[in-house]
């Protein structure tokens, strides 16, 4: 099977998911939460014209939040229907990013929210807390699914994904909330848009209220009618469908209740499916079929010649298509971290297949003396490939923190910079007449990683640990062959009599032993053939000149280190940096 055919959705799931959907006791307890709370209010809250009301509920291992607001108007909402800009919701902040640095959602949904933030707030802190062992759904019907969903995001910005349980959010018959940006900016998390099931009554005119090209739909909607259910995920495809299914009605009267309860009840009880066994066989196979048969489910289709008709392929046929490979191709670290393991096994292969034979993997790397040295330029671009998708991606999303990575994403980041960079710095100084690797060739990806790990402030290794571990260690300075490039072409400059990068030369001595002292750099570097030995016997030669002409003056931590070899006790653990100062 061809990569392309492989990656084509071949069926519809969506009639499935629905009556999963229903089937479930998430719907029925959620909107039996939102009939107790309508039947038994326990205080108001709000403005005079419009109350919000929430409470919580347990039933059974769940804990349920519910909101509803007092009924209004079509002419109401339609006459508040304008967009408020993220620059007038702080609260929300968290949801801009460069990529999306802006967006806006419904007036008379944020002038609400804001009624209620401040008991929220307290509200938002305990469900961080019991999410921890408990799992939350929150709820609303009507305007109280907007404030449902506000809440949810609100909630979702504050739990920690590691150790608590991620909540669902179920609204009913809710009011579309925002702009094609906001919908944009809850896609930038991967996993919050799933978050959301917004259940939509064929004849209920909410959902479909506001004009569709200023508003856009976000997480997954299930369709509801007399006789069926039925599945969507595309914003395309909702959107289209929210329209087809708008009621025709007067707009001062008050918004009808749909009782959502026994819909749902006749629904579980009863799997209704209109019979599509008259469609031809080729598209019983296709998968238009799934998206025909839950179009016929709620009433939209009524006979085959329909169910050809030009709209379903172009309006909700192609759309689906469209999110499920989306979905398929989304950048996932966590699928293809295995690959990624595989290849960085290779590369620790590599390095130490080379120290064995002599060589740092730096140098073999540079000069490609043997096969191996090509094959591993495979291994070095599907890692690189990887990380700089990763970083590109976490840039794209709303930081909440200094650091965006999860711990082991930071930590296996770092090995990969560690072992990577080092090879495009070969790379970069094999071609002559380079300088300033850091301005002139490092990759965004390689600066980021390093920086996130400052901020993160790991703590040290103890010296010890670092002795017991350095036969296989790598050096901690990802950048270190570029600093011994610069110094070698420094020594160049300095025996064509540039003697002004003398300076030079003693910074990168004095750095070299600092890492040398904290046992971050690797042994692999006191190999005969490497670049850093080389360089070492031209910076010896420089000294022995100067001492010529003016003894005494240098005094050097390094140079009795090099002269008496004492990186043979470097590589096996035993050198101790504090006899030098005896």
């Amino acid at each position: 099977m061809d990569i392309d055919s492989a990656s084509t959705p071949l069926f519809s799931c969506g009639l499935d998911l629905a009556g999963l959907a229903v089937s479930s006791d998430l719907l029925y307890y959620s909107w039996g939460a939102i009939s107790e709370l309508r039947t038994n209010p326990s205080r108001h809250v709000g403005s005079s014209s419009l109350s919000v009301e929430y409470r919580e509920y347990r039933v059974r291992n769940y804990r349920i939040i519910a909101f509803i607001v007092s009924p209004v108007t079509e002419k109401y909402l339609l006459e508040g229907s304008d967009l408020v800009p993220s620059s007038d919701i702080p609260d929300f902040n968290f949801l801009c990013s460069k990529s999306n640095p802006e967006f806006s959602i419904n007036r008379a949904a944020k002038a609400l929210f804001d009624s209620v933030c401040g008991e929220l707030s307290s509200l938002k802190y305990q469900v961080k807390e019991g999410a921890k062992s408990t799992p939350y759904i929150v709820t609303g019907h009507s305007l109280g699914g907007s404030i449902a969903s506000l809440f949810m995001l609100w909630l979702l910005n504050a739990l920690e994904p590691t150790t608590t349980r991620r909540p669902l959010c179920i609204t009913f018959g809710a009011p579309l909330l925002g702009d094609t940006r906001f919908q944009q900016a809850i896609y930038q998390y991967s996993t919050w848009n799933s978050c959301f099931l917004h259940t939509a009554h064929r004849d209920v005119p909410f959902p479909s209220i506001f004009p569709a090209m200023d508003y856009r739909p976000f997480g997954t909607f299930l369709f509801l009618s007399g006789s069926g259910k039925a599945c969507f995920e595309a914003p395309g495809s909702i959107s289209d469908l929210l329209m087809r299914m708008k009621p025709e009605r007067g707009g001062n009267q008050e918004l009808q209740d749909i009782h959502y309860g026994s819909t749902i009840q006749s629904l579980r009880s009863n799997v209704v499916c209109k019979d599509v066994t008259e469609l031809s066989r080729r598209e019983i196979e296709s998968y238009k079929a799934g998206i025909i048969a839950q179009l016929t489910s709620i009433g939209l289709l009524q006979n085959e010649d329909e169910a050809r008709n030009s709209w379903v392929d172009k309006k909700i046929v192609k759309p689906e298509k469209a999110a499920i490979t989306q979905k398929r191709e989304m950048f996932d670290p966590a699928r293809k971290l295995n690959d990624v393991k595989v290849n960085m096994a290779q590369l620790e292969w590599y390095k130490k297949m080379n120290e064995n034979g002599g060589y740092a993997y730096y140098d073999s790397y540079k000069i490609k003396r043997l096969m191996r040295d090509h094959r591993v330029v495979e291994f070095k671009r599907i890692l690189t490939d990887y990380w700089e998708k990763l970083v590109e991606e976490v840039e794209k999303k709303p930081q909440k923190e200094d650091v965006p990575l999860r711990k082991e994403w930071l930590y296996g980041g770092t090995n990969f910079r560690r072992m990577v960079e080092p090879l495009d710095i070969a790379d970069y100084y094999k071609v002559k007449g380079r300088r300033d690797y850091w301005n002139g060739g490092r990759l965004n990806c390689y600066k980021k990683l390093e920086k996130w790990l400052k901020k993160a402030k790991k703590p040290d290794t103890s010296l010890n640990t670092r002795k017991q571990n350095i036969r296989s260690s790598m050096t901690e300075d990802s950048c270190f062959w570029a600093q011994v490039e610069e110094a070698m072409i420094a020594c160049e400059a300095y025996n064509n009599g540039n003697e002004g990068n003398f300076e030079r030369l003693v910074e990168f001595e004095t750095y070299v032993f600092g890492l040398i002292e904290r046992y971050a750099v690797s042994p692999e570097i006191f190999l005969p053939d490497s670049t850093y030995m080389k360089w070492w016997k031209k910076y010896e030669g420089i000294l022995t000149r100067r001492s010529a002409r003016q003894p005494g003056l240098h005094n050097s931590k390094l140079v009795p280190f090099m002269k008496n070899s004492r990186y043979q006790e470097y590589k096996v653990g035993k050198y101790d940096p504090s006899e030098d100062d005896e």
